[in-house]
């Protein structure tokens, strides 16, 4: 009957699961497998490395490179003539020339065919990298070119062409990617460590028009995925999660911009913003009562608040909390605490201050 047929495409369709699971488990055992027998073949050859004389030294680094990338294990080429690099430095054209090569044939790996012109870039993480070098051929390389040769660093550099960010680039590289521009002509943007580039992509975001909401959330999202999977500072964290809850906000997705924004409090709770975007969307929302209280925080935080603070938070978060106040109906406590903090203005230098108190 029907309900058989049915049970007999169900079982068919996680038999199906099942098998696909089964052989991408077994292609990536592969992989693996074959990774692991390219870098003790390479491992070889890096412990072979001998010879007093330097252009003999470098020729012989090239070519362990150069049957990594015939081997198709261009990682590990890549892998190979970095730990060169650091072994020989800047001085030697052909070995800064093959890193130029090889940055630029693991870089392309990395592009999206779909991305859109104004999106945020790929992003190639070096630790990553890095750390699936094999070993016994990691081991190799760190005896060749010392432990900046097989760790990541903190420099950035955007390869606008290919659309590609590589991050954890070592100071030697950036200075190779920056003085010598040895290899193909590529435009590049050089970005001094991921706080930097963090910042960029939070500017890139900010500046884009309403209408770009999507692009806005990618170019925050990049930044935000950058930051964590850098380890950035609490602080900019917290900034990646206050333009994301800004954004949400816009957006009408209230419950995400609650959550969003509570994260921000977990991290920085005297943070004014993120309370008054609390606020605003748990109003939206309908959580009248806890927007209320909010609310009255915030009047109380920004009554205790430092002469020297006031300017800071004078601009969307005090914003909200006036928009907040009239939007429910308690148009005095607003006027009262413009009334209050107005009283602070005691000379030209509180003229801004005067201004946007005015204003609001």
């Amino acid at each position: 009957g029907r309900g058989s047929l049915q049970r007999e495409a169900c079982m068919a369709s996680q038999a199906g699961k099942k098998s696909g699971k089964r052989k991408e488990a077994q292609a990536r055992r592969e992989t693996q497998a074959a990774a692991e027998e390219d870098g003790e073949a390479l491992a070889e050859r890096v412990a072979a490395l001998a010879g007093d004389n330097q252009t003999d030294a470098v020729d012989a680094c090239c070519g362990v490179a150069d049957e990594g990338f015939r081997r198709g294990a261009h990682e590990l080429a890549f892998a190979v003539i970095r730990a060169s690099l650091h072994k020989h430095g800047l001085q030697n054209d052909k070995l800064c020339r093959r890193y130029f090569f090889l940055l630029d044939t693991v870089v392309k790996a990395r592009m999206s065919a779909k991305k859109k012109p104004e999106g945020p870039p790929k992003m190639l993480y070096l630790r990553e990298m890095l750390g699936r070098v094999p070993e016994v051929l990691s081991g190799q390389l760190a005896l060749l070119g010392g432990v900046d040769g097989v760790k990541a660093g903190e420099r950035c550099v955007l390869m606008k062409e290919r659309g590609v960010m590589v991050i954890g680039l070592s100071l030697l590289e950036w200075r190779l990617l920056l003085e010598k521009q040895a290899g193909p002509k590529m435009e590049m943007q050089m970005i001094s460590g991921v706080e930097e580039a963090v910042v960029r992509g939070l500017s890139q975001s900010e500046g884009m028009s309403d209408a770009q909401a999507e692009i806005k959330l990618s170019w925050n999202a990049w930044a935000l995925k950058l930051c964590e999977a850098e380890e950035g500072t609490p602080q900019l964290r917290g900034k990646c999660l206050l333009q994301r809850t800004v954004l949400l906000l816009a957006q009408n997705s209230f419950q995400k911009a609650i959550d969003s924004s509570g994260e921000v409090m977990r991290i920085q709770p005297a943070n004014k913003h993120a309370a008054a975007l609390n606020a605003t969307a748990l109003h939206k929302i309908g959580r009248k009562k806890e927007a209320a209280s909010a609310v009255t925080e915030l009047i109380g935080a920004f009554q205790r608040s430092e002469d020297q603070h006031v300017q800071d938070e004078l601009g969307a978060p005090l914003e909200l909390v006036v928009s907040l106040l009239v939007e429910m109906h308690r148009t005095k406590e607003a006027l009262r605490l413009l009334s209050q903090l107005l009283s602070r203005v005691s000379g030209p230098r509180h003229q801004p201050l005067f201004f946007g108190l005015a204003r609001l």
